[in-house]
């Protein structure tokens, strides 16, 4: 518990760290929020035959861009995970906050740019059934990751854009709260396909 609180602060002194400046140049064009939705299909590292499980992930996406090829991009959103094998499925609901580093492609101003990211994600667990039986507290309430990917952003009109993203994240703890000392980890993996609106501000 003591590692998941300083691995929980130092990402969040991360985020903070990260998107210090932006609050004093919203003005500059740099900007950008709206909403995303997409799916999940999620497993764990260890499967022992358990297959993927695929669930909604939908909420905020924001960012800021650091210069023509560069920008931060942090996210707040809902995500169902888990996996599933011949006794049971495990569903998973968290909030997610991805915290991605992108590079992004081409020159400011043409309609189609892709981008690549990577960077790490909080997760935070809402619930958490196996079948029908809320198993929550034989879980741990905070997950941490890292996540990359690729995408691109396509300007629907000005001040607006279409982004699509294929993202690929694997937390780096172990989703039970206690595991067995003789066990291998069992974390989530998870490949998501979202595509979002943002707003230029």
């Amino acid at each position: 518990m003591i590692i998941m609180k300083h691995l929980s602060l130092l990402f969040i002194g991360f985020a903070l760290f990260a998107i210090g400046p932006l609050y004093g140049q919203l003005n500059s064009n740099n900007f950008s929020i709206g909403p995303r939705l997409g799916v999940n299909y999620s497993n764990i590292t260890n499967p022992e035959e358990a297959e993927s499980l695929a669930g909604l992930v939908a909420g905020l996406t924001s960012t800021y861009s650091i210069n023509q090829h560069s920008g931060i991009t942090l996210d707040l959103l809902y995500s169902g995970e888990g996996y599933q094998n011949v006794d049971t499925k495990l569903r998973l609901n968290y909030m997610r906050i991805p915290l991605l580093y992108n590079v992004f492609f081409g020159e400011l101003g043409q309609s189609f740019r892709s981008k690549v990211f990577l960077g790490p994600q909080a997760g935070f667990l809402l619930s958490a059934e196996s079948g029908t039986t809320d198993v929550k507290e034989n879980m741990k309430n905070f997950a941490f990751g890292i996540g990359a990917g690729l995408g691109f952003n396509y300007q629907l009109k000005d001040r607006m854009w279409l982004n699509t993203d294929l993202r690929s994240f694997f937390d780096l703890t172990d989703l039970r709260d206690n595991p067995p000392s003789s066990s291998d980890k069992n974390a989530i993996r998870n490949i998501q396909l979202s595509i979002g609106i943002a707003f230029g501000l």
